[in-house]
């Protein structure tokens, strides 16, 4: 029961404060300054008219456009089906990165591969004679060309 006179006591100071210092303030404001006070809070609210309409607006293209794009289209299923291909995926992803996959026997003649790579990883090459430069048959009588 303390505590709820205390409250009371509060809230009522509270009011009567509030209520002086407007008065105070009412009595030392200029009258120019009020009325740009109000000036500025209308502004604010045509602020907040337009962005309401800005984002009505913005929410209706934004259907026409999604529309044109999918057509009759229900966005849900779509969503849907997308989320559950990308957790099948995942999921086989997932699966085959533990596995170590064994090597098949002609994996060094699949594309991408260099058949003849030593052991070391270097790859072997024809071997040019002393004293001649090594050509690219396609580069003609120029040379080096770039083009």
């Amino acid at each position: 029961m303390k505590r709820l006179f205390w409250i009371g006591i509060g809230a009522v100071a509270t009011v009567v404060v509030i209520r002086k210092v407007r008065g105070l303030v009412d009595a030392h404001t200029p009258p120019g300054v009020a009325q740009a006070a109000g000036v500025v809070s209308g502004l604010g609210g045509a602020l907040r008219s337009a962005r309401s309409e800005f984002s009505a607006g913005l929410a209706e293209r934004e259907a026409e456009l999604r529309h044109d794009l999918l057509g009759d289209v229900d966005l849900d299923v779509a969503r849907e089906r997308a989320d559950s291909w990308r957790a099948d995926r995942h999921q086989r992803r997932g699966s085959a990165r533990g596995r170590s996959w064994p090597a098949s026997p002609d994996a060094k003649s699949r594309p991408g591969r260099h058949t003849g790579a030593s052991p070391t990883g270097e790859i072997p090459t024809r071997p040019v004679p002393a004293g001649e430069l090594a050509q690219d048959p396609s580069d003609g009588e120029l040379g080096y060309s770039f083009y």
